[in-house]
């Protein structure tokens, strides 16, 4: 028996024993004590019911090896049915803030992609989930054929721990991250370590970071363009087009103010909102599969220009910069279009700020957006850095603020930067900030919240309400030429 139908039991086994300890109420009870999220019960379950879930494992291999097993459960199991489908409930977000006490240097969180061949990414997901229960890991993951998108958080063992699980497997042997079995020399271990450290990109923080759950998804696309025949790793361009942090930075001096040159944002419109090199081009695109649509409106002010790129921690620039050349080929009139990202993204270059460059010639400018709860980071001694300063404004009252909070109309998921003054209360994940982008969006909310609280019968007997366009989206689609 292999592992996969191993790990298909062992899977089935443990949701049927946590099935069996739900309550009425959406919560789970076992050992005397209840558990309000399914985490904590799947932690509970696999740290003190080791022994029972594996003689139901054997169980359930028994059904398998026999072909007894019910059809339509191995058919989910086989598509993969537990790893598609939304993070949040309708009408609900990611957590944008952080409610815990845990000491944040006891923690670990990673932030990294891959794009080579994934030969079966349902396994690879199983795996996922089978490690973040037996290291008690929180976060994203994305997996598909292309490669794999994840940052997780957890103690900084267990972080450790995974990243050893994860470097032996047969499809990530040619990043060579794998920790050697033979004993390395002082300045081998050194440049070992640093190349782990670039490419998974830690930073201190705990679990509560993701609001202490995982989602892991089988995908088309690990970053979704929604170009998922563009092959980045089949890009002859794609290796040479990559600029170490030092290298984007000297270029951005060398080249600024040349009007052949672009500083292009390929983020969305709200994280280049906190924070942005100088001179950037910021897209007001608000996810990621909207920037083919941005490009193919501009190829007349791209082609033949040498074009910068960067994003967060590099991803989003490998698809975008694929699909850049793929598109601007033909569109130069002439003029080469040079096509260049910053590898590692905006956080690496931070890094090499802090580690090797100084703070104070860093060209960033602001803070750095992240997708999880602490929202932001940067270069955290803004005495040293005279770039340092927060560039964003509270939208209440106009002091330099990079905290965000969610618009609290009902269904709008905006993020709106409010300082603690003008807005209190942290946004908790199903809380109220008490901003609202816009009064339209207000009116609008109002009318969907009454409507999703009528019963079904109710809701069948009158209109179906959807929420509109509020001014804010209006503004900005009219920002990027869309109606």
């Amino acid at each position: 028996m292999d592992q996969v139908h191993y790990r298909t039991a062992r899977t089935r086994a443990q949701d049927a024993l946590i099935q069996a300890r739900r309550m009425d109420n959406a919560s789970w009870k076992c050992c005397d004590m209840t558990f309000d999220k399914a985490p904590g019960i799947y932690r509970h379950m696999a740290t003190q019911h080791a022994d029972i879930i594996e003689d139901h494992t054997e169980q359930e291999l028994d059904l398998i090896r026999s072909k007894k097993s019910r059809p339509a459960a191995e058919d989910s199991i086989q598509r993969g049915d537990e790893f598609k489908g939304r993070r949040a409930e309708k009408y609900g977000s990611d957590p944008i803030s952080l409610h815990c006490s845990c000491d944040p240097a006891l923690g670990t969180v990673i932030l990294f992609y891959a794009y080579l061949p994934i030969n079966n990414p349902l396994a690879l997901a199983h795996l996922h989930k089978a490690w973040s229960l037996d290291l008690n890991l929180c976060g994203k993951v994305k997996v598909a054929t292309e490669g794999i998108n994840a940052t997780l958080a957890g103690a900084s063992e267990a972080i450790r721990q995974y990243l050893d699980l994860l470097t032996v497997q047969p499809e990530f042997t040619p990043l060579q991250l794998a920790r050697p079995a033979k004993s390395l020399s002082v300045e081998e271990t050194t440049i070992f370590d640093k190349k782990r450290y670039d490419f998974f990109k830690p930073t201190s923080g705990c679990g509560h970071v993701f609001g202490g759950v995982i989602s892991i998804k089988v995908v088309d696309e690990i970053c979704p363009l929604g170009a998922p025949e563009l092959s980045v790793y089949h890009d002859p361009s794609n290796k040479p087009g990559k600029l170490p942090p030092r290298d984007f930075h000297n270029k951005l001096k060398e080249l600024e103010g040349r009007e052949d040159v672009v500083v292009l944002d390929v983020r969305n419109y709200y994280e280049s909102h906190l924070g942005h090199f100088p001179g950037a081009v910021m897209p007001p695109i608000r996810k990621f599969s909207s920037f083919r649509d941005y490009v193919d409106k501009n190829k007349e002010q791209l082609s033949g220009k040498t074009i910068l790129s960067y994003c967060t921690g590099g991803i989003r620039c490998e698809k975008a910069t694929s699909y850049l050349r793929k598109s601007l080929e033909s569109e130069a009139n002439g003029k080469e279009t040079e096509v260049l990202m910053l590898e590692g993204g905006i956080h690496n270059y931070l890094e090499w700020i802090k580690h090797e460059g100084k703070p104070k010639d860093s060209l960033w400018l602001g803070r750095n957006y992240i997708f999880d709860a602490r929202q932001s980071l940067g270069l955290e001694d803004p005495s040293q850095a005279s770039q340092g300063a927060i560039i964003s404004f509270c939208q209440q009252c106009q002091v330099p603020s990079a905290r965000y909070v969610k618009c609290s109309g009902f269904g709008c998921h905006r993020l709106i930067v409010a300082c603690a003054d003008c807005s209190p209360t942290p946004a908790k994940p199903a809380g109220d900030s008490g901003i609202c982008c816009c009064n339209d969006c207000l009116e609008m909310g109002n009318q969907l919240r009454n409507y999703s609280q009528l019963e079904p019968a109710e809701q069948a007997s009158i209109p179906r309400v959807k929420r509109g366009i509020c001014a804010c989206e209006r503004k900005r689609r009219a920002e990027l030429g869309v109606e």
